[in-house]
């Protein structure tokens, strides 16, 4: 049987936005605020190291998980009509240049 793939893939300025609405539009552990740089600090599996303007005005450092960041971007999908399969089998990963993708797979 065929097998479909879709991947989606995010810029570091583009991941920057999406974890930014995620974070101030949910209940999340992370203070609420801009996000202003993510590195990849861990390819498998993936932890993105994150800086925050907090609404308080002050920097902080924030290490998110694969499944933060996949609950991130599918949250932004939704809000911005990305159509997913339901039944897909999803999974954030960084790509040979540095980038993350969304991985669609039925």
């Amino acid at each position: 049987m065929p097998i479909e793939i879709r991947r989606l893939l995010f810029s570091n300025e583009e991941m920057c936005a999406v974890l930014s609405t995620f974070i101030n539009s949910t209940k999340t552990h992370v203070e609420p605020g801009q996000v202003i740089s993510v590195q990849i600090a861990q390819k498998d599996p993936i932890l993105l190291r994150c800086t925050l303007a907090t609404k308080g005005g002050r920097q902080a450092g924030e290490e998110l998980e694969g499944v933060f960041v996949c609950a991130a971007i599918l949250s932004w999908c939704m809000k911005n009509s990305i159509p997913l399969a339901r039944k897909a089998r999803k999974q954030v990963r960084v790509t040979q240049d540095g980038r993350i993708a969304l991985d669609s797979t039925l």
